[in-house]
């Protein structure tokens, strides 16, 4: 079976799934409810992890060749949307949570060989080995991947659209520097994620098939993104930097390690829960949720092309890792101002779409 053929099977296996665990979800109550920090209207099944799972491992398991490092991937991805799943019905402590994705970035990382040995010239003094640090560090970097789309999931379409973003630069990158497994891995995903867009994104047409991701759909998110970018820049033919992968998935980082200094600062736990993240503060200053997901796109498509391109061109991995620096200072900065953020984009939003 082809590539697109397979993306065209994932599309379609997510959709279907979707459709028939709809009611399954409401009589076994695996659902989202209204309240707290959840303003969403009525009951909206949790389901999209589950059927996105479904349809990426049918495509991969009839696409051929088979793509490099297919069974890890998916007993790493089952674990995550198994422990979701269960999260999102019952509760989980962050613990276990933690545990769970330890483990599934083992497996991805022992079980396919995809491990980051090299961070290349950041510093410029040379190119720096991980050594027998780099198991934990590529461990680190895919849970890290994974809780920044977990902690992005806080409005409809807009994990699940910056997730395609990151794809579709993966895709990009698969396509420029020639790595045909690359390609596989982030055309299949690109198509789960538009199958279940479709029943996500903020709309009047999809309102009554609304379908939400939950911590199982939040999770694979990070461990698809994750392993796309591993798989371009570990194992035997590496075709991008680390820190060119950076710039495809900084935007959900940056807003993960942002969220953890401000909660730290305050002695929070820095898994606890808020509405200070960057989409929330454009919510605030007046953007609507459909609009503040297609601003998060923009960026992070923006950001990560840059990436890409500046690669491409033969900029130093030293200068490309002191503007990711220099990005997430800028980020940082108007997130702690928030207020001043807000109202300064207001301003302008209300006067673009409400012209005297």
């Amino acid at each position: 079976m082809s590539r697109l053929d397979a993306a065209v099977i994932a599309f379609l296996v997510t959709i279907v799934s979707i459709l028939v665990l709809r009611p399954i979800a409401n009589s076994i109550g695996l659902v989202d409810r209204p309240g707290g920090r959840k303003l969403h209207d009525g009951i909206v099944p949790v389901i999209g992890g589950i059927c996105m799972f479904f349809g990426v491992a049918t495509a991969l398991l009839l696409v051929e060749p088979t793509p490099f490092g297919q069974t890890p991937f998916l007993l790493a991805a089952a674990l995550l949307v198994a422990v979701g799943a269960i999260d999102d019905r019952y509760d989980v402590s962050p613990r276990v949570r933690l545990v769970a994705q330890c483990t599934a970035a083992l497996i991805l990382c022992l079980g396919a060989g995809l491990t980051v040995h090299s961070l290349g010239d950041i510093f410029f003094i040379g190119d720096i080995r991980l050594g027998p640090f780099a198991i934990p560090f590529t461990v680190l970097v895919v849970m890290t991947v994974v809780n920044a789309f977990n902690f992005l999931d806080g409005m409809d379409g807009l994990a699940g659209g910056v997730a395609l973003a990151s794809m579709v630069l993966g895709a990009s990158a698969a396509m420029l520097f020639s790595s045909d497994a690359g390609l596989t891995l982030a055309a299949v995903s690109i198509a789960v994620l538009l199958g279940f867009l479709i029943f996500n994104v903020p709309a009047k047409v999809n309102k009554p098939m609304r379908t939400f991701m939950g911590d199982a759909g939040a999770t694979l998110l990070g461990l698809m993104v994750a392993w796309v970018g591993l798989r371009l820049t570990a194992g035997e033919t590496p075709v991008i930097s680390p820190v060119t992968a950076l710039w495809i998935a900084a935007v959900p980082i940056f807003d993960l390690f942002i969220s953890f200094t401000r909660r730290i600062s305050r002695g929070q736990n820095p898994m606890t829960a808020d509405r200070e993240h960057f989409h929330h503060i454009l919510q605030r200053a007046g953007l609507s949720t459909r609009e503040v997901m297609f601003a998060m796109v923009l960026a992070s498509l923006s950001v990560g092309a840059t990436g890409i391109i500046a690669h491409h061109a033969g900029v130093p991995d030293g200068v490309l890792f002191m503007g990711l620096l220099g990005l997430y200072t800028v980020q940082h900065l108007l997130t702690r101002r928030a207020w001043r953020l807000q109202r300064w984009i207001g301003e302008r939003w209300r006067s673009f779409i409400a012209p005297n």
